[in-house]
């Protein structure tokens, strides 16, 4: 019954396998550019912000205007005891042109603070990426460790299963006690167990993979391939780094943006200049037939707004000195996060390497314990803790193999970069 287990299993694990979605590292990559929610509504603000940037140029150029209009006028009354009522038509067409000369640097600062905010956009969604291509490498090795730790689950149950067999048959021979018989049954089941639980550990990451995707459903996604991997920098400068980071480039957007709002309060104070012309028809007839035109300069100068300007202004400058502050604060938090992320990404590097080779040993010790133990040379105390040794090794490379990738994600998205470009 147990080998019926055990094939049963691997034959089910093919055919899920034969019929599953399997998505390379370069294909999740492809399919999250493309469909991720997030990734997509940070493009979108960022097309928004540009449109907008666009706009606020408008103001050095001409604004024109057609118009076209009618009227009937009725007037009744009396003249000298008699009754009058004469009406008239009026009809005008015209196209007005207006140019400003100068609006007290209005135009200017609306249009440096719509490229800030281009710029904070544009860094908004740097940073979006980052959180995409370190969600995407934490799932793709979620659901990688899933797989081989199931794959692992089944060699753990096949190892304990011949285990049980050899203990089973040196206790009928009356070389072992019924304890250790019994204790490498309960080892047995919890192998069973362990696959079981595996299984379920697919599904999680096959949910959260297809979550960083954009997909709906997550039915029998598999991945297959390694993550490339790259080592950690040598002596990197982070105050140099910093300075390349989203989040700080966002808080130079937005301190900018706040230097152009102080030069929009500040314009209320200046005059504006403007340049005003009109040509068009005018007549009791349409179309009017008669000809006019008009061209003018208005100079305007605001005298007292009640105290709104002096105010905006005042709270402008506070706006600007907050906006100082945040920047400071921003790049010290993200100098603290870079190198928390480089700390965790060299040591988890050393403990991939420091867990190989414990493996390396682990495997070793089995090899020479299991001949030992068949030969009667070792006792089976000691032969199951070099069997426990070697199976703890083995999930702790899957484990250190996984966190070393989430690792350089941590890393990169401290960063601000990552796969998704």
């Amino acid at each position: 019954m147990r080998h019926i287990f055990i094939l049963l299993m691997g034959c089910v694990w093919i055919a899920s396998t034969a019929a599953a979605d399997v998505l390379s590292w370069e294909d999740c990559v492809q399919e999250a550019s493309q469909r991720n929610p997030d990734l997509r509504a940070a493009q979108e603000n960022l097309r928004s912000s540009e449109f907008l940037a666009h706009a606020a140029i408008s103001g050095y150029f001409p604004q024109i205007t057609a118009s076209l209009s009618a009227s009937r006028e009725h007037v009744s009354g009396y003249l000298n005891t008699t009754s009058r009522e004469t009406s008239s038509n009026s009809y005008s067409a015209s196209i007005t042109g207006s140019q400003n000369l100068f609006s007290g640097f209005q135009d200017w600062a609306k249009w440096r603070q719509a490229e800030a905010n281009a710029q904070a956009s544009q860094a908004n969604l740097d940073t979006v990426k980052a959180k995409v291509s370190y969600d995407l490498k934490s799932a793709y090795a979620g659901l990688l460790y899933a797989q081989n730790s199931l794959e692992l689950a089944k060699n753990i149950i096949q190892r304990r299963e011949e285990n049980y067999n050899l203990v089973e048959l040196r206790f009928q021979s009356g070389n072992e006690n019924k304890g250790s018989l019994l204790l490498s049954k309960a080892y047995l089941n919890d192998a069973k167990l362990s696959a079981l639980q595996a299984e379920g550990a697919i599904r999680v990451a096959q949910s959260q993979l297809a979550k960083v995707l954009g997909r709906d459903s997550y039915d029998d996604l598999r991945v297959v391939g390694a993550v490339p991997i790259s080592l950690p920098p040598k002596d990197p400068v982070i105050v140099e780094l910093v300075k390349r980071t989203p989040d700080h480039r966002k808080a130079v957007a937005f301190e900018r943006s706040a230097e152009e709002s102080v030069t929009l309060s500040r314009s209320s104070f200046l005059p504006s200049l403007s340049l005003v012309g009109s040509i068009g028809r005018q007549g009791d007839t349409f179309f009017p037939n008669n000809d006019y035109w008009s061209v003018g300069v208005t100079l305007s100068y605001p005298l007292f707004s009640g105290g709104r300007d002096y105010y905006s202004t005042k709270s402008a400058l506070e706006v600007l000195a907050a906006a100082s502050s945040s920047r400071a604060s921003v790049d010290n938090e993200v100098r603290t996060q870079l190198t928390q992320a480089l700390t965790g990404f060299i040591e988890a590097v050393e403990r991939l390497k420091v867990d190989k080779s414990y493996l390396e040993a682990a495997t070793a010790r089995e090899e020479i314990g299991r001949s030992k133990y068949n030969n009667g040379l070792l006792s089976f105390d000691n032969w199951d803790i070099i069997e426990n040794d070697l199976i703890a090794k083995q999930k702790s490379v899957l484990q250190s193999t996984r966190d070393r990738i989430v690792s350089e994600a941590s890393w990169e998205q401290a960063l601000g970069t990552g796969a998704i470009q």
